[in-house]
């Protein structure tokens, strides 16, 4: 299938590179070019694309005015290209509806980097099959869900669970938000989240979940120890992993990541590094997101009886990391958000 793609950025050098990058693709087809905010809403109207690449600082009206007109008239797939210094910006812009984003270098890298073109072609292309997060979910699917998890306990012989680990790429960020925001407050299980992000921005992203929700959030540390009711979130750009001490407690550490590294942080490195360390004590989720990591460490993590969730394709903004490890036979239960966190508090009681 080709997506009908509007590029809006204000530079006109980088609109060039931009058409340059996705004029490749076989899934995508350029409709338009914008230059700011009233173009875009304009082309929208006219042109009628089905996907958008979008900057966010430009003159007249900015993307944000753009994000907000498409998402109340017309929603489509967004995919926000802008610099690292508007790492806030860019959650905001996640927050209003954008499904996925990717940081901007400076043009004289953009035309240079291949590895850029290629992350940023390959990540609008998975953005194409994107869709709404739909409804909240019925009373009944959530009512499912605590059965199958009692049903799971029951099965591992209700042995405690001590980590909790959740994964994810695109549409992940707003996912976890929500996760989060409707987890049980009482919840002591720790949390460890690796979430496909570039350096810098997981700061942000753990300052602004502490603010959302009632957790105690924080970027992790390396060397530090994983204490109960605490959520981690790995530092952007680096592997996490998590070890047991000759003193039985839990501490994260993190890892440069090498030149053949696809995603970082690595899903497979947390999940396998759980499974080592926490064995059957210890439950996977795998969030929306596009790619298959993830699937070898749930592998891993399945094998010392550990717990392995999906979020299902209905609430899936991109079903690329779940649908891999539920086509691979590992999943336990595929649950949309509010059903992982009904389940949650059941499996770790």
């Amino acid at each position: 299938m080709t997506h009908r793609l509007l590029i809006v950025d204000d530079s006109p050098l980088y609109r060039l590179r931009l058409s340059q990058i996705f004029s490749v693709s076989d899934q995508l087809q350029i409709v338009g070019l914008a230059g700011n905010g009233s173009e875009a809403i304009r082309m929208l109207t006219e042109r009628k694309p089905d996907l958008m690449v979008l900057d966010l600082e430009m003159p007249e009206l900015d993307g944000f005015s753009v994000l907000r007109w498409v998402m109340g008239t017309a929603p489509i797939p967004v995919v926000v290209c802008s610099g690292v210094a508007d790492r806030d910006s860019v959650f905001q812009a996640l927050e209003a509806g954008a499904v996925d984003f990717i940081t901007k270098p400076e043009l004289r890298n953009a035309i240079r980097s291949q590895d850029f073109a290629e992350r940023l072609r390959l990540r609008v292309e998975a953005a194409g099959g994107a869709h709404a997060v739909v409804a909240p979910p019925k009373n009944e699917d959530v009512r499912r869900a605590l059965v199958r998890a009692r049903q799971l306990r029951a099965a591992n012989e209700g042995r405690p669970v001590r980590l909790v680990g959740i994964v994810g790429s695109a549409g992940s960020p707003a996912a976890v938000n929500h996760l989060m925001s409707v987890l049980d407050r009482e919840f002591t299980a720790p949390i460890v989240i690796a979430l496909h992000m570039p350096k810098g921005f997981t700061r942000s992203f753990s300052e602004r979940l502490a603010r959302a929700t009632a957790f105690d959030v924080t970027e992790a540390r390396s060397g530090e120890e994983i204490r109960p009711g605490h959520v981690y979130i790995a530092p952007g750009g680096e592997h996490a992993a998590i070890e047991r001490t000759s003193a039985n407690t839990l501490v994260i550490n993190t890892e440069p990541t090498g030149p053949l590294d696809l995603y970082a942080p690595s899903a497979n490195r947390l999940f396998g590094s759980i499974a080592e360390s926490c064995g059957g004590e210890a439950v996977g989720v795998v969030l929306t997101g596009m790619g298959d990591d993830g699937v070898a460490g749930a592998a891993a993590l399945k094998r010392q009886g550990g717990y392995i969730i999906a979020e299902s394709q209905e609430s899936s903004v991109i079903w690329g990391m779940p649908r891999a490890v539920v086509e691979a036979g590992l999943a336990h239960a595929q649950l949309d958000l509010a059903a992982i966190a009904a389940a949650l508090p059941l499996l770790c009681a």
